[in-house]
């Protein structure tokens, strides 16, 4: 993997991978509205990425999909940091706000 580094096996036998923390493969999206999309794309090679959804934030929702955010397929990011595998597939993250909110901020770091 991509910026990544091998790590110890876990207690439960399995090896994983480790980020590295770059600020290069830092982006931040503003994410203001609950009708159209805030579009990031992945690189190509990322297989590991953390979200990281501003804590004055009630949450944002996002879809991994090409065309159209699809309500029946978004899931909710409360604020707080969420590490994701993306090991290949749809490179098109899709965000937006929740009703009741104006503006919030998702930083994306990609290993």
């Amino acid at each position: 993997m991509a910026h990544t580094i091998p790590t110890a096996v876990s207690a439960l036998g399995d090896a994983f991978e480790a980020m590295l923390l770059d600020s290069s493969r830092v982006t931040k999206v503003s994410v203001t509205s609950t009708t159209d999309d805030a579009v990031h794309e992945l690189r190509d090679d990322t297989t590991l990425i953390v979200l990281n959804v501003d804590s004055a934030s009630a949450g944002v929702l996002v879809c991994r999909l090409d065309d159209a955010f699809d309500e029946e397929h978004d899931w909710l990011l409360q604020p707080g940091q969420h590490p994701l595998n993306v090991p290949g597939g749809i490179r098109r993250l899709r965000f937006r706000a929740l009703a009741d909110e104006t503006e919030s901020v998702v930083r994306i770091q990609e290993n």
